[in-house]
């Protein structure tokens, strides 16, 4: 019963087709009567026509359902085992894409701009990638507490303390002063 409904749709746009191909326009002069009148036919055979799309699309979903009711289970099974092989296989892609920016030293974000089957050609891509990128300006580390060339190297602790915080020492201890390389002189003479 569905298949006489398709042959008579293909029909009636057959005819419809063939009517609208033996119909002349004469294009210099336009004739507004005539041009609703066109309007409103195609009109209606839109709206006719409407539903046998609609018609149409189930029918075909029907026979869709109705093919995949008929397939064995073993056919079930084998296109799930292709559906499954195709997400591994692209999983272990991305996978290899992966690897060949983490070995390069790509950032990752850029792993899925690599093209290649194997490996040796995923690297490839990534290391023409990453030569492509602008380069970071290298700046010097330095050393949080930066205490200079040669500093502390043989130092004991009480000298690396001395350094750092200064010595404590008494301002009115002349031998003190002396011993640092400063301080008061005075003499007792006059």
């Amino acid at each position: 019963m569905p298949e006489e409904t398709i042959i008579q749709n293909a029909e009636t746009q057959v005819e419809t087709a063939q009517s609208a191909e033996t119909e002349t326009v004469d294009v210099e002069q336009f004739d507004p009567a005539r041009a609703k009148a066109l309007i409103d036919k195609l009109r209606g055979e839109i709206k006719e026509l409407k539903p046998k799309a609609k018609l149409a699309d189930d029918l075909s979903t029907a026979e869709q359902k109705r093919k995949e009711a008929e397939m064995t289970e073993l056919q079930k099974l084998e296109a799930k085992l292709k559906e499954t092989e195709k997400a591994l296989k692209e999983k272990t892609k991305n996978e290899m894409r992966l690897a060949a920016a983490n070995k390069v030293g790509l950032p990752v974000a850029f792993a899925d701009r690599l093209k290649g089957e194997t490996p040796e050609d995923l690297e490839a891509d990534a290391k023409t990638l990453l030569e492509a990128l602008p380069k970071a300006p290298k700046t010097p580390t330095v050393n949080p507490t930066n205490p200079g060339l040669g500093a502390g190297v043989g130092e004991t602790y009480e000298q690396k303390r001395a350094r750092i915080y200064g010595i404590n020492a008494n301002p009115y201890d002349v031998a003190a002063m002396r011993q640092q390389g400063g301080g008061v002189y005075w003499s007792e003479k006059e």
